[in-house]
């Protein structure tokens, strides 16, 4: 009787030693995808920064455009050309449908 203890309890102090390498191996596994986690956030946050830094960039030309070329364009307009050469006349009708494209984009972009 006393021998079939001494295997019992070394068959559960095998098992408690296998369940304690699992649990160690699951919380090494845990810890290096908690590493690679928060890499992948630090990461996401200067990506963050950088494309609105960008961003930024990009609406500060695009608020300028909308300021500046309208302008610009009822000043050309005003110029009397005696027979504009087409290729002129094609580049302002288009810069007209630009800004009246991009007028109504930003009021659907505000609403």
């Amino acid at each position: 009787m006393k021998h079939q203890v001494k295997e019992t309890v070394a068959i559960c102090e095998e098992r408690v030693n296998e369940e304690r390498m699992r649990l160690t191996t699951a919380e090494e596994r845990h810890q290096a995808v908690m590493t690679r986690v928060r890499d992948y956030m630090v990461e996401q946050e200067k990506d963050v920064v950088h494309w609105r830094r960008n961003f930024s960039q990009l609406a500060a030309l695009a608020n300028g455009a909308i300021d500046d070329v309208p302008r610009m364009l009822r000043e050309a307009d005003t110029v009397t050309f005696r027979d504009p050469p087409r290729e002129v006349q094609i580049f302002l009708d288009h810069c007209k449908w630009l800004v009246e494209h991009m007028k109504i984009l930003v009021a659907r972009a505000r609403d």
